[in-house]
């Protein structure tokens, strides 16, 4: 797999360190239901991190370096369904592994974007947004807002689009709008004028 256990830098001081084949899992506080912390990996001798959260319902990551504020999250599980949680009593089951793992790869494909194809991320939400716009004739490019029905709209609206045309299947619609927006405010060099483009960290988006 081209996800790879990776050693960097980046963290320092943690509670306690978990080692899986495809990612670093750095914990900052854990309870039996929570664990609040950060995950490391690589691609393409690239180095990542990401904050995450993790109970028994759901993960939830967002991306600090090499650019802040893509984020991902998995399914968030029915009652029916905790019979197989993502976490047990403090301790990641097979099911979370494998769900960051597909968070993970919604990262990559992100920042892929951004890096082979900088000018698209603009391109397609303009689209979205001049579609979803004259529902709301004052909404504000770059700026809507997640917890309303028309982000639902333009969430799904993107999410089907970017299928189409880069044939990757983003895990939470809302999460890759979010993401989208996140890039075209924080890096606008990056994404409208790759010539000027250039990886930076100064920018973080901490969890909720």
């Amino acid at each position: 797999m081209f996800v790879q256990h990776h050693s960097t830098h980046l963290v320092a001081a943690p509670v306690q360190i978990n080692h899986n084949k495809d990612f670093d899992l750095w914990i900052d506080s854990k309870r039996s239901d929570t664990i609040k912390g950060r995950i490391l990996f690589a691609y393409l001798d690239q180095s990542f991190e990401s904050q995450i959260v993790i109970t028994p319902r759901a993960i939830q990551i967002q991306s600090t370096y090499p650019y802040a504020g893509i984020q991902a999250s998995a399914p968030s599980l029915s009652e029916a369904q905790l019979e197989k949680p993502y976490l047990i009593n403090g301790s990641l089951t097979q099911l979370g592994v494998q769900n960051i793992v597909w968070l993970i790869l919604d990262t990559i494909h992100l920042y892929n974007l951004v890096r082979l194809k900088p000018n698209s991320i603009l391109s397609l939400y303009r689209e979205v947004f001049n579609q979803v716009k004259g529902q709301d004739p004052e909404l504000i490019f770059g700026k809507i807002q997640l917890n309303t029905n028309l982000a639902q709209s333009a969430a799904k609206l993107l999410a089907q689009k970017a299928k189409q045309k880069y044939k990757y299947d983003y895990s939470n619609p809302l999460d890759l709008l979010a993401s989208f927006q996140q890039l075209l405010t924080s890096y606008p060099p990056v994404v409208s004028n790759p010539t000027q483009a250039s990886l930076t960290r100064d920018i973080v988006v901490p969890l909720s």
